[in-house]
């Protein structure tokens, strides 16, 4: 089984209080699109789990893909094992959701391979233990997350074409991130109308990573000027996009990113069905 582990970008994120366990409680809405991983499956008489990486760091016992493996065997106790090669396109520690999305295609796959018959909400629930993004890349598309992010709702799909991602070759956690970012006193935002959705894009954690990470709000600005609009930070960084009106605009964006040495892709969103058809192998 070969199947591909697609990033998110967030179109909105706002923090809505601090939580005891040092979480935040947020609003965010995600997109799938359409840079991706890649990861096979072999099933294997003997019950082992083996994996193989184009990253040799993303062979340790702390990689996602390892730990939910691990889980399901032991929780389960399937009949044969399991040898993964995880082939890694999304950058690490960028905002795009990439560790997360793999540990969701495993939970998909093995569900599948070890005919496991967990229902979606077994699986969120499995997911959420190893992940607040996590829940989300068992659905795909469009959805707003909740809580810490692991409650999922899902929505109408966004089609939006000419997306420019933009990495500076920063790594930054996700822990580090919402710590630097402030929780508001009071939210004077109107929150994040689907309907007009270029005009609501908002990142409450950008300001303060731009100000750690000016490499960060540089990127940001050379996409304005480039005429991308919106232009925000994913996540929690180092990520940044652009969407521009045309694929000629971003293109020629791209380039002169490429030369800076800055990782790029051009990307589009990917609907729901789109994204759950991959698991129909």
């Amino acid at each position: 089984m070969q199947l591909a582990s697609y990033a998110k970008i967030n179109l909105y994120l706002e923090i809505l209080a601090e939580l005891p366990d040092n979480y935040h409680q947020i609003e965010t809405l995600l997109c799938s699109v359409s840079v991706c991983d890649t990861l096979k499956y072999a099933l294997t008489k003997k019950r082992h789990v083996k994996m193989w990486s184009n990253l040799p760091e993303m062979v340790s016992g702390d990689n996602l893909v390892l730990q939910v493996a691990n889980y399901l065997q032991r929780e389960f106790q399937p009949d044969q094992g399991v040898e993964i090669h995880l082939e890694k396109h999304i950058p690490l520690a960028a905002g795009l959701g990439g560790g997360s999305s793999n540990a969701a295609n495993v939970i998909r796959a093995l569900n599948s391979l070890w005919n496991l018959q967990l229902t979606l909400a077994e699986m969120e629930d499995i997911a959420a233990g190893f992940g607040s993004d996590v829940p989300f890349f068992l659905h795909g598309g469009t959805a707003w997350a909740t809580n810490r992010g692991e409650k999922i709702t899902p929505c109408a799909d966004l089609d939006i074409r000419n997306i420019l991602l933009v990495n500076p070759n920063v790594r930054i956690s996700s822990g580090q991130a919402y710590r630097m970012a402030p929780v508001p006193a009071c939210l004077d935002r109107h929150g994040f109308q689907q309907a007009n959705w270029h005009k609501c894009c908002f990142n409450r954690l950008e300001s303060a990573v731009c100000a750690q990470y000016p490499v960060v709000d540089q990127v940001l600005e050379r996409l304005r000027s480039a005429g991308a609009e919106p232009t925000m930070m994913s996540g929690s960084g180092s990520t940044c996009f652009g969407i521009f009106p045309t694929a000629d605009q971003a293109q020629k964006c791209q380039a002169s990113f490429d030369q800076a040495g800055h990782w790029t892709q051009i990307v589009r969103t990917i609907k729901r069905k789109e994204y759950q058809d991959v698991f129909q192998t």
